[in-house]
């Protein structure tokens, strides 16, 4: 039990001890519950200066009593740190439309706030005028999609779905299992195999326009495992399945600060060169979304390897160079 959880276990037992008229004090509720005189002191001044408990020492009955009976310890206990953190989080998962997560979040904090103590000031509000937010571009995701996939992959049911890929004009019924959900990039994916198949594919739940639980369950692969699947993701497409390959860029001076101050691949390496250029090392997968980001840098970058991407950059360049 963490200290957090067990602090506050103590704090209920505590108060219940109060209210039942005990009359408990340092001693025999240290005794009772194996922690020491100053613990109990410590919880006592707790209760009184963050939550403004009224507990009062009757000197001859020698225990705690509360001085106000309609007093009640709050069913969750947070800081202003702590609702802080939680407001952040809220404003963050906002930025990313289409889901009702961040609806959801608004409606807890609503209920949060109640709860909290008058001591502490922070006003939700506050979230909207003193923090800002900015995240990717992204599509949006219908309710009722995001919805039917979170309960189909909490519940592991076989979900069937109507998609559209990015070559098709017409949606296609599939029937997936849904492994795991993941944000890419501001894009919420899906990954999980079709029926009568074992390959993990990538859906995009922007292009789902339907999704509909049935009622026969599925067994997640045994060789799967979330966090090797995305090891190699770069940008919004997972590479698990397609093949690695070693991506070697070296960065001129001029930009190799801003290449520094990021994480581009969770196992990325970086090396400097005797000209004060960078080289920045990792495996990934996706060539195309790679060549897309190598491209954003114009020429402030050289592919050293792999020869495929290359390739790519290099097409790309001559095909522009065509427009202009």
């Amino acid at each position: 039990m963490n200290r957090t959880k067990s602090q506050f276990w103590r704090l209920q037992q505590l108060v219940a001890a109060i209210r039942s008229g005990k009359h408990p004090n340092c001693l025999s509720f240290a005794m009772e519950y194996e922690v020491s005189q100053k613990t109990v002191q410590r919880d006592i001044d707790y209760l009184r200066d963050a939550w403004d408990a009224p507990i009062a020492y009757d000197r001859l009955k020698n225990g705690f009593y509360f001085t106000e009976p309609n007093w009640f310890l709050p069913a969750v206990m947070m800081s202003e740190g702590d609702f802080l953190a939680l407001l952040l989080a809220a404003r963050v998962l906002e930025q990313y439309h289409g889901t009702p997560v961040a609806a959801e979040l608004n409606k807890i904090i609503g209920k949060l706030t109640d709860m909290l103590p008058d001591k502490i000031s922070l006003r939700p509000e506050w979230m909207f005028t003193r923090f800002s937010f900015t995240a990717p571009p992204s599509k949006p995701v219908n309710e009722a999609v995001w919805s039917g996939v979170v309960r189909a992959t909490i519940q592991q049911k076989w979900l069937n779905i109507k998609y559209r890929s990015f070559n098709d004009k017409q949606a296609k019924s599939r029937v997936i299992a849904p492994y795991h959900v993941a944000n890419l990039q501001g894009e919420w994916y899906v990954f999980g195999p079709e029926a009568e198949s074992t390959l993990v594919r990538q859906w995009s739940m922007a292009r789902i326009g339907k999704a509909e639980l049935t009622d026969n369950t599925f067994s997640v692969q045994s060789d799967f495992d979330a966090r090797q699947f995305l090891a190699s993701t770069f940008g919004r497409y997972a590479g698990a399945g397609k093949k690695p390959y070693h991506v070697r860029l070296r960065f001129k001076k001029e930009v190799a600060d801003w290449i520094t101050e990021r994480e581009w691949h969770p196992g990325q390496k970086v090396s400097w060169t005797a000209s004060g250029d960078l080289e920045l090392n990792f495996t990934a997968a996706g060539l195309l979304e790679l060549r897309r980001w190598v491209l954003a840098w114009g020429g402030n970058v050289k592919v050293l390897a792999p020869p495929e991407l290359r390739q790519l950059v290099s097409d790309e360049i001559k095909g522009m160079a065509k427009i202009y």
